[in-house]
């Protein structure tokens, strides 16, 4: 791909972007209330695992503060990688405007990513400066260092696209049923699961659990809240190339979903 091309792709992107982050600035009071809804599970996990670390206990060497902190991370995690394909893209297949987007002369995608990016920025306008405060206040004696920081950043950076591609490929379904939603929950409930909110993986004995560090829900979640906290035994190399590795995969799942519900959706009449 020649530099013009990724230059006019990136300009397109930051068109779309900007655009949509105009129109769904209208409607920010759903987005807030989307961002605090974020909020009680994790902290509803929090208190769980505060209540039976009460009085000293000790869980698989984690006591209440090592909970406290790992779960305040997920709440960033989850807050940071936030995705509404299913909001935005299905009504889009369901109500026929997907048919406007095909006649532009680009892929749709830059349309899903712009609207992607810019749910996230509003967002980020609430999100942020509350969990800096969240962070502050429940752990202002945890700061964490510089080399910290940045792995972390580039490990949410990969968490966001798979969480994207992933739930991008459970609503690309809406070319086959109006069941996405459903879907879509199912799919966020596997993270939930298996991704390290409902329990630290380290905590899951045995063979399955050593299973579920290779699924790509992990990467989602776990992983980025563990560089975050520093919990011991991460190996940041493995997860680092569980997240692109997983990336690749979803990629091509998509592509080829994509192109098989694109055919569907025109012999329909779209």
């Amino acid at each position: 791909m020649s530099r013009i091309a990724i230059y006019n792709g990136y300009r397109l992107l930051k068109g779309y972007t900007v655009w949509k982050t105009m129109d769904v600035f209208s409607w920010r009071s759903f987005i807030y209330l989307l961002v605090f809804s974020h909020l009680i599970t994790p902290l509803v996990s929090l208190f769980v695992w505060q209540t039976v670390t009460a009085k000293g206990q000790v869980v698989g060497g984690w006591g209440s503060s090592q909970f406290l902190i790992y779960y305040l991370a997920i709440v960033i995690v989850r807050q940071l990688t936030v995705s509404y394909e299913h909001h935005m893209f299905g009504m889009q297949i369901y109500n026929g405007e997907l048919t406007n987007l095909l006649l532009k002369p680009h892929h749709l995608l830059y349309v899903v990513i712009g609207e992607n990016l810019a749910v996230k920025m509003v967002s980020y306008t609430i999100s942020i400066p509350m969990l800096i405060a969240l962070w502050v206040w429940l752990s202002r004696d945890s700061t964490p260092s510089f080399t910290t920081v940045s792995l972390f950043i580039l490990t949410v950076f990969n968490a966001c696209i798979l969480r994207f591609l992933w739930l991008y490929l459970l609503t690309l379904a809406a070319f086959w049923t109006e069941k996405t939603q459903s879907l879509v929950n199912a799919g966020e409930v596997a993270i939930f699961f298996i991704g390290g909110e409902v329990a630290p993986l380290l905590l899951i004995q045995g063979g399955f659990g050593e299973w579920l560090y290779y699924l790509p829900f992990y990467g989602m979640l776990g992983f980025p809240a563990e560089v975050l906290t520093g919990t011991s035994g991460i190996s940041i190399i493995p997860g680092l190339a569980l997240q692109y590795g997983w990336i690749g995969i979803l990629v091509l799942c998509s592509t080829f979903v994509y192109k098989k519900g694109i055919k569907r959706y025109s012999a329909l009449g779209g």
